[in-house]
């Protein structure tokens, strides 16, 4: 599908589904965890105004509003996909239906993620708030980025170089409206033809792009697998390290004292090293995506001995199709459990700290006054079984509900 017509039909969509209000709501009868690791609050009530959570507690008056008694069901922060791909309504409403009421796109192809972000935004569409980086920043940023950034052609055929045009590639990609800017650290770990291990941008390169980035307001994410472009990219100043499957001990001790987030999207390891058929090819991604489970478990184990903040995220698509699709943040908590998170760290991992790592706490990512009203219903107790998470009974989406099985 060309560009032409894939705005087009964004357009099209955007005619003809409407925006449904924001609802006055009292949620009664709730357990309340909270997304700040506090101890549960039982037999909680819950309300909503205008799209944002008035209060929290053991008694309110619920006169006028709507009210939803959960009959002791668990009411949670709406989770947090802190790096994901998703680029299509399709997608953003699988995100939405699983629970996923923010979400971080760190790179798209041809600005789709982007166009859906702002119906999302303009309530044309059902999907999480998405923040979205446009293209991955790198030295070969491939086909898509040339060909909506077409004044940049003269590296098409080799590599982009250099710390002033990494910078002017990174002001054009701010100028179209992203909310956050992804760089490349190293190469892929999901194509057998790279090599995870071998950085890509320079040290030089990085901090520029971190600089521009900065001058806007705006973090830099780096996808970051090898030892070296890793170490690269936290002295450069960025706000995340997307992966970190080599991170040696010197890195990880210089994130904690700078307050670099790790997003390890432990998850997305399943569906690489068991992709579907038995070429060369795949059969090379399995041996090579089995290797690099062990370390990048051993570096989250290690990041959080430390104290370093780790946030959960799919690094999927929500699509249909690709091996990534059937990831959801749930999955990656169940990983950063088995990496010695209690249930109750993993649920932090899923809201609080993803929400920091985007740098939006102050507004979601917890069940408290003055927070948008971003909300799932559980039907019974995660702390006990984390899998409850995985088909909520309520979603409320900035004050939205958009699916209800509470009956």
């Amino acid at each position: 599908m060309t560009t032409r017509a894939i705005t087009l039909s964004l357009l099209v969509l955007a005619a003809i589904v409407q925006a449904a209000p924001a609802q006055d709501l009292a949620l009664v009868n709730a357990t309340v965890i909270d997304g700040t690791g506090a101890v549960p609050l039982a037999n909680a009530t819950v309300i909503i105004r205008g799209g944002r959570i008035v209060s929290v507690g053991v008694s309110a008056d619920v006169s006028g509003l709507q009210t939803i008694d959960l009959g002791g069901r668990y009411v949670l922060p709406g989770l947090v996909d802190a790096h994901c791909h998703l680029d299509s309504p399709d997608a953003a409403k699988r995100a939405l239906m699983s629970g996923v009421t923010t979400a971080r796109v760190l790179g798209e192809g041809y600005w789709q993620a982007t166009g859906t972000r702002d119906l999302i935004k303009a309530g044309h569409l059902e999907g999480p708030e998405l923040l979205t980086a446009g293209p991955i920043i790198r030295p070969k940023p491939g086909v898509p980025f040339y060909v909506t950034q077409p004044e940049f052609g003269e590296w098409m055929s080799g590599e982009l170089r250099g710390p002033q045009n990494v910078a002017a590639v990174v002001r054009a990609v701010l100028a179209k409206g992203v909310d956050v800017i992804k760089v490349g650290a190293s190469e892929r770990a999901g194509l057998a033809s790279t090599d995870p291990r071998r950085p890509e941008l320079t040290y030089e390169e990085l901090k520029a792009a971190v600089d521009e980035a900065t001058k806007a307001g705006r973090f830099v994410a780096a996808h970051a697998h090898a030892e070296r472009g890793a170490e690269d990219a936290v002295r450069a100043g960025v706000r995340s390290i997307e992966h970190g499957t080599y991170v040696n001990e010197r890195t990880l001790q210089m994130m904690k004292a700078q307050g670099t987030f790790l997003v390890p999207t432990l998850a997305v390891m399943s569906p690489l090293g068991d992709p579907q058929g038995d070429q060369a090819d795949e059969v090379a991604l399995r041996v090579r995506t089995w290797h690099m489970q062990t370390a990048l478990r051993a570096v989250v184990r290690r990041a959080k001995a430390l104290g370093v903040t780790v946030a959960a995220a799919t690094d999927g698509s929500y699509g249909s199709g690709d091996d990534t699709a059937r990831i959801r943040v749930q999955h990656d908590m169940e990983h950063l459990v088995e990496c010695g998170f209690s249930p109750m760290e993993a649920i932090v991992a899923a809201t609080r700290d993803g929400a920091r790592v985007l740098g939006i706490d102050q507004r979601t990512g917890t069940v408290s006054a003055g927070k948008e009203a971003d909300l799932i219903v559980l039907d019974r107790d995660p702390l006990q079984d984390l899998r409850a998470t995985f088909e909520p009974l309520l979603v409320v989406a900035n004050g939205h509900v958009v699916l209800n099985r509470v009956y």
